[in-house]
């Protein structure tokens, strides 16, 4: 990512670090693109389909002390609404924030960050691509532990969109989702996420 980014500011806070050293699980773009359209054309046989690792960023300097990661993966177009029952671990855990961002839908909890949007490819996975949604996952081990200021899931949030917009750049999403600002704010309690 670009020095001085807005990815990049929004990943100092969240590591707590001044610098990182960045992990590439794949080769770049192309292999990218690559591996999430092979995935999309085993839509369905849906053991055939996994996720694809983007990368790891490690605190610089550092040893032990946690990570973020983020990977990418198609899910069924309801795998939001099923979300926080499943990041939801512990019964004394807090419930997770939900968010609406530009027409994708986030999840967020003390440690991870997930947020799931429509992307139509071009092509002969046009109609493929309309029956999923893109989602982006992220983890922070650098945040383990309950987190008393809900600023740090917000940030984490922000930095998932940030991200998950790269990746439909990349891979060329013709409805172009994510394209404005996020407007990070959390889905007050009680109210739909969809």
């Amino acid at each position: 990512m670009p020095a001085g980014s807005p990815e990049e500011k929004s990943l100092h806070t969240i590591l707590r670090a001044d610098t990182f050293r960045t992990d590439w699980h794949q080769p770049r773009d192309a292999r990218f693109v690559e591996k999430m359209e092979e995935n999309l054309r085993h839509l369905a046989d849906p053991a055939a389909m996994y996720t694809v690792s983007g990368c790891s960023y490690v605190p610089k300097g550092q040893v032990g002390i946690g990570r973020a990661t983020i990977d990418f993966a198609w899910v069924p177009l309801d795998a939001a609404k099923k979300d926080p029952a499943h990041r939801r671990k512990d019964p004394a855990d807090k419930e997770p924030r939900t968010y609406r961002l530009n027409g994708a839908t986030g999840v967020a909890d003390d440690v991870s960050a997930g947020l799931y949007v429509s992307c139509v490819l071009p092509g002969e996975l046009k109609e493929p691509s309309k029956r999923v949604l893109l989602h982006a996952d992220s983890a922070y081990t650098v945040n383990l532990g309950p987190v008393h200021d809900h600023g740090t899931q917000d940030q984490q949030m922000d930095f998932v969109y940030r991200m998950a917009r790269k990746a439909t750049e990349i891979l060329g999403c013709e409805n172009r989702p994510l394209e404005k600002e996020p407007d990070v704010k959390p889905v007050p309690s009680g109210a739909s996420a969809s």
